[in-house]
């Protein structure tokens, strides 16, 4: 890995040389190489006990400097190879990224090496964001995918064959994953490095391996097999397991970001499991000997809800450049939830008459907008997606754009979406109508204290519409559950977020709440609107009154409550006032 590390530092100083930084190609004019190649070599074999040094050389290499990754394959002293590869890079107003598609099965020496800076400007004295070596000796077949895109990059690996490996990788300082000995070895592996995500699945079975030195003799080498995967947030926690002295292993194992590790073992050898709290906990258990293991380690924050749930949000700004204009935003989801959510869909819904400019994630696109896909979100997590759009064909007072997003757990899925509406034109003003809204509440026969609210929408315009609509819920009352989950419930105040409400459609949110004391209800919804368009309509409100009879248990109304003069309440000759 020492020279791969030095060749990324030769390029690196190259660029400079030619007055290059890395990151800086690509503004006005994008640029694109593809590469697809198939290889089959074979040399008649002269030796039957083991692998053989001598033969032939391949090495291939990708750099990236938009995105400052570099990435390495080589094979040496090679007797056979059947290889297909397809490989890319990209730079530029489309998008910056690199891809590196290999199949290939080889006997000799084969490697695989990964760098990815931190950002595209990082100097070789900065941390890498990832940084993998692959060394394989021997017979092997191997399927590797590396897709690096922005702030994101996926690794996918499935390898099978029986020698010597080697295999370390890094992501950011935090997480590490690594394996080495000899003998029969199958993984399958799969890395995220945005979401901190390692699953791995191993098989490994010990067994000496002999290597043939062109005439000289020849070399056994019989190491027993080492692995292990560590996490860890700085200054707050560690999560770790490491297997030594294995003649044999099977193994699964799942690192869902910094706090989270699911693994299921069966192994012959010596295993440390460890578990870290900066506030004074300490797990440090070790085995010895023939073990069935399943172990699953949760450091999860405090939740908002007790229940799963997630929060979407979006801000948008605009850049005006010499030829274009563009809007740039940040999409921010976060599991406020009890649950960690797997996988996380992300679907944004461009403004009319705009199209896609750059992302920090490689997405999926859709008629009109893109999709991306998390792997997960665990309790108290945030992860952003930037997001750029080219809007300089939109003509419209504001420019609104959509996004929603999913989540799943084991029972279902959760979902949550809202808009950013930037304005365009600061003179302009609100249209007239459009919204049909109306709210109704009835107490429940089988609960005396509990109120379920219906509020209806309908859109009577000609244009889609996203909407934030409002309810600050009276005093006394607290929210049971909603339908469609809401976007947000925090001092007495219930949020939802539509996105997507079409021409003559309607929509209906159906809430319930528990009165705490009994008493006359009054509250008040509130329905802000934006045509995807650019348009606004006014704010349109709609109130309801229930009248809550005493029931038992109820707690007393506080503070002084004025004599009952028959002139109604209070709260209602106030809304009628407004």
């Amino acid at each position: 890995m020492r020279g791969f590390l030095a060749l990324v530092v030769y390029l690196l100083l190259v660029l400079s040389w030619c007055g290059m930084s890395a990151g800086e190609g690509g503004k006005e004019s994008s640029s694109s190489i593809k590469v697809s190649e198939s290889t089959s070599v074979s040399r008649p074999v002269t030796n039957l006990s083991g692998s053989s040094f001598g033969g032939f050389t391949k090495i291939t290499v990708l750099f990236n400097p938009a995105t400052g990754t570099a990435m390495k394959e080589s094979y040496l002293y090679g007797d056979s190879i059947d290889r297909e590869s397809q490989m890319g890079v990209q730079m530029g107003m489309d998008g910056n990224g690199t891809k590196m598609v290999v199949s290939s099965s080889f006997d000799g020496m084969g490697s695989f090496g990964v760098y990815k800076m931190s950002s595209p400007n990082a100097t070789p004295r900065d941390a890498p964001a990832f940084e993998a070596s692959e060394d394989y000796y021997g017979s092997f077949k191997i399927s590797e995918s590396l897709d690096d895109y922005g702030s994101n990059l996926a690794s996918e690996r499935i390898v099978s064959g029986e020698g010597f490996v080697a295999v370390n990788k890094k992501v950011g300082a935090d997480q590490k994953t690594f394996e080495s000995g000899t003998g029969s070895y199958e993984s399958e592996e799969n890395i995220e490095t945005y979401t901190s995500y390692i699953a791995k699945s191993l098989s490994l079975a010990s067994k000496p391996t002999s290597f043939d030195l062109s005439g000289d003799g020849s070399a056994n080498i019989s190491l027993k097999w080492r692995e292990g995967i560590g996490s860890r947030k700085a200054g707050e926690s560690f999560i770790g397991e490491e297997y030594s002295g294995l003649t044999s292993l099977d193994k699964t194992t799942v690192a869902r970001g910094l706090g989270e590790m699911e693994t299921e073992a069966n192994f012959s050898g010596t295993a440390r499991y460890r578990v870290v709290l900066k506030d004074g906990i300490d797990m440090d258990d070790s085995y010895m000997g023939d073990y069935s293991l399943n172990r699953n380690v949760q450091l999860l924050s405090a939740s908002r809800y007790g229940e799963p749930h997630l929060s979407v949000s979006k801000e948008g700004t605009l850049v005006r450049e010499d030829d274009r204009t563009l809007a740039r935003y940040t999409i921010t989801l976060e599991n406020d939830g009890d649950r960690t959510l797997e996988p996380v869909i992300v679907k944004d819904l461009f403004p009319p008459n705009s199209s896609f400019a750059e992302s920090n994630l490689r997405p999926t696109f859709t008629t009109g907008g893109a999709n991306w896909t998390l792997t997960h979100i665990s309790p108290g997590d945030e992860r952003k997606i930037e997001l750029v759009l080219d809007v300089t064909n939109f003509r419209g007072d504001d420019l609104v754009n959509r996004v929603g997003a999913w989540g799943g757990y084991d029972e279902g899925w959760v979902s949550a979406s809202n808009f950013s509406a930037i304005e365009i034109d600061w003179l302009s003003c609100c249209s007239a109508g459009g919204i049909s809204v109306s709210k109704t509440g009835e107490v429940d026969e089988a609960a005396a204290n509990h109120v379920r609210y219906t509020l209806e929408m309908e859109n009577l315009g000609d244009d889609t519409f996203v909407a934030t609509v409002t309810d600050r819920l009276p005093d006394g009352m607290v929210l049971i559950d909603s339908s469609p989950t809401f976007a947000s419930y925090e001092d007495g105040v219930v949020t939802w977020n539509l996105i997507d409400l079409g021409p003559k459609e309607n929509e209906t949110i159906v809430y319930e709440v528990e009165a705490h004391w009994s008493g006359r209800f009054v509250n008040l919804a509130e329905v802000k609107a934006t045509y995807v368009d650019g348009s606004t309509p006014q704010p349109v409100y709609a109130t309801s009154a229930v009248e809550v009879e005493e029931f038992e248990g109820e707690e007393p109304r506080p503070g002084w409550q004025p004599p009952d003069w028959g002139f109604g309440d209070a709260d209602e000759l106030w809304l009628q006032s407004a």
